[in-house]
């Protein structure tokens, strides 16, 4: 078997060529070959094509191997050169191998000539695998394996250039730090597999967001940073932020897994927000984690005051970590009462965390903290396990039995043991299932409506209710709302607040109230404050009422009183 060689041959005898040729052929290549005799003709041949080894005659009219070789190391060329003569003394050979020939050959003798070829095209392999090694590790460095972005350490080196170029052009420049909406809960359900997948598509359809000179970053984990350079209005970021939050709402599809996400984004602007690509980076996240608070799924543009808002935030964290400890958290129930009979068939639990310095913090202020420090797990189980002692409690003090209500975080319920947690519990506390009723937001619902099927199944087999809660404010499927195994739809207090003066909310509120009743579901409307919209919904077939309109959430013992005092005026 051969081997291909191409072979660039620097001579002016024909037939000395040929016998060069025939010795390479007898070695075991099979050369491909061109033939030139001057520094021109030899230009021409190194543009034409790549050359595998240069063989030179040492001495020739107009020409000659140094000169060969100069012209060869000139044009950025390092292949092999090896040097073929009639006469060549010692000292011009030592010279010659200085300045960067492989070999030399007497002509008499072109056997030598084969295994010296041989040994340099191995050293030519072990050159080229060593260099793209280096090449590899070098990308490593600066490069993203996951995503193939640039990594946080490129970027610092790309924000400070930009830096410095925007300030001599007296231009603005922004920063975006980008973060997915609860990443690790569908790492946890999922695996990272499913995880490393996601991360790829996002960075993909932020890619497409972006425009040329822009730079996507990926920062580690679920967190990405944008550096939109030289821009000359403000509005330029956010409308990037919105391009973002529009193009990640379509679902993404893994393996069979179809998961709908969100994004927070939090943007600062050069030169107004930091001087330096430090301060600017801490704004952004400083913003982000403000982005977070609002709900997520949005972008907010810093503001000094966050700076204050995020050391609050540290603290409260840090006070949080011991709140479970201390025994800080309490419950509040409110009620649910039938509209037709008005009797209170339910509570809805609802956590406060009895803060020692802060007085009574309500859900708002610490859910989204509890999440982000891995604490709502815990939190968790304590408030089903403290909600179903209650309503135990309260049966055996002679109140009719009532559903209790508990909310499920995201984090909550992609725990992969939820539904074992939640039947310990009922058998510790003696609470029978259809007493107990998880709510659930829509939004949860569909970040991955596999698995919320399969885990809402698993409580409809206990004995437990499902609620959806907040029913028409994300992302609203029919489809899967007629495969969830659920018995309750919640319709959020935006629509209840102006149903009797905004027609449009009236008309979403009716809309929910007849699609539940034909998919035979219960209804009930939170936020009913007035008599007016408790009047509405009745008229419109509601099922239940909770709001500030009957009671507040009340303690454990008020609650128990309020509900003897409505039974003496029912009786």
């Amino acid at each position: 078997m051969t081997t291909p060689l191409q072979v660039l041959i620097i001579e002016d005898s024909e037939d000395d060529t040929q016998l060069l040729l025939r010795a390479l052929k007898k070695g075991g290549f099979d050369p491909v070959y061109e033939r030139v005799d001057s520094g021109s003709t030899m230009e021409v041949a190194l543009a034409r094509r790549k050359w595998d080894v240069v063989v030179a005659d040492h001495n020739l009219p107009h020409f000659s191997s140094f000169k060969a070789l100069n012209l060869l190391r000139e044009n950025g060329y390092d292949t092999p050169f090896f040097i073929v003569s009639g006469s060549i003394d010692e000292n011009l050979a030592v010279e010659a191998m200085k300045a960067g020939a492989q070999d030399y050959v007497m002509k008499d003798n072109l056997t030598r000539l084969v295994p010296a070829i041989e040994r340099e095209l191995r050293e030519v392999e072990v050159h080229r695998d060593r260099k793209q090694a280096q090449a590899t590790v070098e990308h490593q460095a600066h490069y993203d394996l996951l995503t193939n972005l640039p990594n946080r350490t490129t970027f610092r080196d790309r924000l400070t250039v930009a830096l410095a170029q925007t300030g001599r052009n007296r231009k603005m420049l922004a920063v975006l730090f980008v973060d997915l909406d609860r990443f690790k809960t569908i790492v946890d359900t999922l695996g990272h597999t499913i995880g490393d997948k996601l991360l790829r598509g996002v960075s993909e359809r932020l890619r497409a967001s972006l425009e040329d000179g822009d730079t996507l970053a990926r920062m580690g984990g679920d967190e990405f940073v944008i550096l939109l350079p030289q821009i000359n209005r403000a509005d330029r970021a956010v409308h990037v932020a919105q391009r973002i939050l529009e193009a990640i709402k379509p679902p993404f599809h893994f393996d069979q897994h179809e998961l709908h996400i969100t994004m927070s984004i939090g943007i600062t602007l050069y030169p107004y927000d930091g001087e330096n690509a430090d301060t600017l980076l801490k704004n952004a996240d400083t913003a982000l984690y403000r982005a977070k608070e609002q709900g997520r799924n949005n972008y907010q543009l810093y503001t000094p005051a966050m700076n204050a808002r995020a050391f609050e935030r540290l603290a409260l964290e840090n006070s949080l970590r011991k709140a479970l400890e201390r025994r800080e958290f309490l419950l509040h129930y409110q009620p649910q009462v039938h509209m037709r009979t008005g009797v209170i068939v339910g509570v809805e639990a609802l956590v406060r965390w009895q803060h020692p310095d802060l007085g009574l913090v309500y859900p708002a202020e610490f859910i989204s903290i509890a999440e982000e420090a891995g604490l709502i797990t815990a939190l968790g189980e304590w408030v089903i396990r403290t909600a179903c002692a209650q309503n135990k409690a309260w049966q055996k003090a002679g109140l009719p039995p009532m559903t209790m209500a508990v909310n499920l975080s995201a984090r909550q319920f992609q725990q992969q043991d939820l539904v074992e947690t939640v039947a310990r519990i009922l058998k510790e506390t003696g609470l029978e299932a259809k007493w107990l009723e998880m709510e659930i937001t829509e939004g949860i619902a569909m970040q991955n409506a596999d698995y919320t099927n399969v885990l809402l199944r698993g409580m409809k087999i206990m004995g437990v209710k499902v609620s959806l809660d907040d029913f028409g404010t994300g992302y609203s499927s029919l489809s899967y709302l007629k495969k969830f195994p659920i018995d309750t739809l919640k319709i959020d207090q935006s629509f209840v607040r102006d149903l009797t003066t905004d027609a449009s909310d009236a008309a979403i509120a009716n809309a929910v109230i007849v699609l539940a009743h034909s998919l035979k579901l219960q209804v009930v409307a939170e936020g009913v404050e007035t008599a007016a919209q408790e009047t509405y919904l009745r008229e419109h077939d509601c099922d239940i009422s909770q709001g500030f309109l009957f009671s507040i959430p009340l303690p454990g013992l008020a609650l128990e009183s309020l509900v003897r005092e409505h039974l003496q005026k029912t009786a």
